[in-house]
């Protein structure tokens, strides 16, 4: 099946940072995804598939959860999937593989749980992701989605004009990263996937960093868009974003334990299939 470039360029630059990413944030955001894991409340013995899986900490929480069932973790990413297998590889009941969200290789109605942790609004086509869980839910089966939450309330959200205005650059991804966590998006999403939402709810957890310029490499370094501030933006258009950037994570940041706290909000929803 051919693939838009820009879908293409999207793999290749989560591979780029896979292991920056799982340094800088993959800790952080399980946090988040496992108070959506304890909504979820999966039953023990279930067959779960973890979407956009990553480096693999969310897909290990949810097979803990499961007492005995199995979990499939996977990540259009080879990079990542490898980075989960030789982390996690050994766990019972856990593997992992390389597969598309918006278009699951797996059978239909061949899963009781799918989870997607942070993955929906980084896929080129987020409708078609949310239809392929869809299908590949069993009758009366769960999904897990988690999203960021709206853009005035998630403390990285300027890295992205700042690097891609110099970079003269602009994805059709990025514009969209900060919609499905607004009011009535989840719901009407869910619906138009043929399944039922269960629960919703927004949550507020902050992020803690060692200090400013930790938060400054996680959100320049550890994301997609470190490929175009290595190699589209001059040295001093690279100083200028760190500036900036240091500036406004100084303005939100709280004191923390030493370090630093910044606002992170995200949607968490949960959704079924229904019986017939």
């Amino acid at each position: 099946m051919d693939e838009p470039a820009e879908k293409a360029g999207l793999r290749n630059a989560w591979s780029r940072v896979a292991e920056a990413y799982e340094d800088l944030w993959s800790e952080r955001t399980a946090r988040i995804s496992a108070r959506g894991l304890d909504m979820l409340a999966p039953a023990a013995g279930a067959e779960a598939v973890d979407v956009a899986c990553g480096p693999g900490l969310t897909t290990v929480a949810l097979a803990e959860r499961l007492g005995g069932g199995r979990v499939l973790g996977v990540d259009f990413s080879e990079a990542m999937v490898e980075r989960a297998a030789a982390r996690f590889g050994e766990v019972p009941g856990v593997r992992f593989a390389v597969d598309d969200a918006e278009h699951l290789s797996l059978p239909e109605k061949s899963a009781d749980i799918v989870s997607c942790s942070f993955g929906l609004m980084y896929c080129y086509d987020a409708r078609a992701a949310m239809a392929s869980a869809a299908r590949t839910l069993r009758p009366g089966g769960r999904m897990l989605q988690v999203v960021w939450g709206p853009a005035p309330r998630v403390w990285w959200v300027p890295v992205i004009e700042l690097i891609e205005t110099r970079a003269q650059y602009f994805s059709a991804v990025c514009p969209m990263m900060f919609f499905y966590g607004l009011p009535g998006v989840m719901p009407r999403m869910i619906q138009e996937a043929g399944l039922e939402a269960a629960q919703i709810v927004t949550v507020d957890d902050p992020m803690g960093f060692a200090d400013v310029d930790e938060a400054v490499d996680a959100a320049i370094h550890a994301f997609p868009l470190a490929g175009l501030y290595a190699s589209r933006l001059t040295p001093e258009a690279q100083a200028e974003v760190r500036s900036l950037l240091a500036a406004h994570i100084e303005r939100l940041a709280e004191p923390d334990a030493g370090g630093v706290a910044l606002p992170a909000e995200a949607v968490i929803a949960i959704a079924s299939r229904p019986d017939s």
